[in-house]
């Protein structure tokens, strides 16, 4: 059967496989939270030929308008032959486009060095091999060290030498040649700082001569395809080697994809890139490398391994200089991995004389606690609320979003990115609209919409705002369509969503404070990482109780410190080999299981600043 995908691509679908299933296939943008399960009601693809009846799972999750404008779900339309549809635009609107926020400066060491050889040619009274002339002539200039290369190098050394008369430049990784250049290209050489989250994919090329960041950018994860969160990925890659191959390939594509355009925008070559720092979470970093993950599924979630580990470029398929290294920031336990290490190396603050507490807000939130004693860290399965999945209009931050809302007396005001009609909302909008439905008296601190008949206190403008709505419960309007478009709504069942994830982060906060035999009064500060935090503020999160009840003064954002971390380690590689020590000492608390989370969680879920 074929389908034509609008404006000129013809697919092929294969016996009895699902529309998403092919455009999954074909590797074609299709929002895909729930793994095609029929749930998110996020896979939306507009028909315009062909067009069936719609289905149970369609009218569910979708409105009377949008049926009638061929919109349907990719995971429940039946295909047809003949059919056209078209798809949401590739183009993305990324909050992490070209922005590292508050890097630390460090010392310049990266590990690499580049070194200008003028080798002697060979003759008669000099019959020396080419790699012998190389290695006699580094030893002239680092006398103890012990050199040696790979095949590939040897390979291409004999046209390299010849090319600019035996005048050539090495690229050494302590005793190790990366590679040997024509000529002086010792004022070129680059590393990226890779951050691979759940949902996208963070690359930062940074100038290792001068200790500078060129440029950063960003796209979502190739593995979002198939499912939203790590939960849907493990349970993908375990149904199949080569399912846990596609997730690896995916992932990887998604990182050579970044590294063209960073080489493109620089004017640089790939081979002039010399080391990658990767920091992820250990789900993340389990599925780059293509390893088993089994084992994260079932307790105790053991990883394969928790270690700094270093590859060959050549090695991961990854697209830098093939003898360049790529270093993977260690784990910490089960589902506390990489990228939290990498976040306390970005924002060292945190390891400064008192208590203090680091919340990486996201669909995986981690938590690390240093206290005068020790350092704790966990993880709770916040979902993926926070990036707008789960929600009956949540989006992710794109034009259309609503990030900001405002509830007065006379009505609500609202704030979308790219200023142009809402179509959706955000995680920052989500967080901000019930902290202002709450101190308005819309929802009460169980996070129940009033019933509008029953509470006179509001006023008319807000009252007629709530309508009975379905099976989620009463809804709010947050903006109107008008003829044209969908009326933006908050239900009972988004807020539940929410008050879950916030209740889960907050419940982790309280037990990592009792394992330390503190209370949320002894926090000298609260730091909050991660990019989605950086478009909070601490009012709406001190209000619902998302983080402990302490002066707005003693939090701070400090955006996507786990990415900081990665060019920390770039720009001095004894950061790297912190990180790994810094991993060893941090005590991993498991909250699968542990009676004081759960008793913390059930008490969490009111909307109100937590005590």
């Amino acid at each position: 059967m074929k389908i034509k995908i609008k404006p000129g691509r013809m697919i092929e679908l294969l016996p009895e496989e699902s529309l998403l299933a092919a455009l999954v296939r074909y590797q074609l943008p299709v929002p895909n939270v729930c793994n095609g399960k029929g749930t998110c009601g996020k896979c939306k693809v507009r028909i315009t030929s062909g067009v069936s009846a719609p289905t149970q799972a369609e009218l569910k999750h979708l409105s009377g308008q949008e049926i009638d404008e061929g919109i349907r779900l990719a995971c429940a339309v039946k295909p047809q032959e003949g059919m056209e549809i078209e798809l949401e635009s590739g183009v993305t609107y990324d909050r992490k486009e070209a922005v590292l926020r508050n890097m630390m400066q460090t010392e310049l060491n990266p590990g690499l060095e580049k070194i200008l050889l003028r080798i002697s040619a060979p003759s008669l009274a000099d019959e020396r091999g080419d790699w012998d002339r190389v290695v006699d002539e580094i030893a002239g200039k680092r006398p103890h060290a012990s050199i040696h290369a790979d095949l590939s190098l040897l390979e291409k050394l004999p046209q390299v030498l010849r090319t600019k008369n035996f005048k050539a430049t090495v690229t050494l990784w302590e005793n190790e040649v990366l590679d040997v250049e024509a000529g002086d290209t010792t004022q070129s050489i680059f590393g990226v700082a890779l951050d691979i989250g759940t949902t996208s994919v963070a690359a930062a090329l940074v100038d290792l001569k001068r200790g500078t960041v060129l440029k950063t950018v960003s796209s979502e994860n190739g593995q979002t395809a198939y499912g939203a969160d790590v939960i849907s990925r493990i349970s993908y890659a375990n149904e199949s080697p080569e399912q846990r191959r596609q997730l690896r390939d995916r992932v990887r594509e998604t990182v050579n994809a970044l590294v063209g355009k960073l080489t493109e925008a620089e004017g640089i070559t790939a081979d002039s890139i010399y080391t990658m720092t990767v920091v992820a979470n250990t789900t993340m970093n389990h599925l780059f490398l293509g390893l088993d993950v089994s084992c994260l599924a079932v307790s105790p979630f053991v990883s394969a391994s928790n270690s700094p580990l270093s590859f060959a470029a050549a090695e991961l398929g990854i697209k830098i200089n093939p003898r360049g290294k790529i270093l993977l920031f260690p784990n910490i336990a089960s589902f506390v991995g990489g990228d939290t290490v990498g976040a306390v190396v970005g924002a060292p603050e945190v390891l400064a004389e008192g208590t203090h507490l680091l919340i990486d807000l996201g669909t995986n939130c981690e938590l690390f606690l240093k206290t005068s004693e020790a350092m704790y860290a966990c993880s709770t399965a916040a979902g993926p609320a926070f990036e707008g999945a789960g929600i009956t209009q949540g989006m992710r931050a794109k034009p259309g979003a609503i990030e900001g809302v405002a509830i007065t007396d006379q009505g609500v005001e609202i704030e979308v990115i790219g200023e142009q009609a809402a179509v959706g909302i955000c995680g920052s909008g989500l967080v901000e609209a019930i902290e202002q439905m709450k101190l308005a008296g819309i929802i009460n601190k169980q996070g129940t919409i009033v019933d509008p008949a029953k509470n006179t206190a509001l006023n008319a403008p807000l009252r007629e705002r709530i309508r009975p709505g379905g099976k989620d419960g009463r809804e709010f309007v947050l903006a109107f369509g008008g003829a044209d478009g969908v009326d933006v709504v908050l239900n009972q069942k988004d807020i539940g969503e929410l008050q879950l994830a916030k209740g889960a982060v907050c419940a982790g906060i309280k037990t990592l404070l009792s394992q330390a035999g503190l209370t949320l009064q002894d926090l000298d500060s609260v730091v909050l990482a991660g990019t989605f935090a950086s478009y909070l503020n601490a009012r709406s999160i001190l209000e619902i109780g998302l983080v402990p009840d302490i002066a707005p003064e003693r939090i701070r954002a400090v955006g996507n410190s786990a990415h900081v971390g990665a060019v920390r380690a770039l720009l001095n590689h004894e950061e790297y080999k912190q990180a790994g020590l810094l991993a060893k000492e941090i005590k991993h608390i498991e909250l699968g299981g542990n009676k004081t989370f759960t008793s913390f969680f059930m008490k969490s879920m009111y909307i109100e600043r937590a005590s």
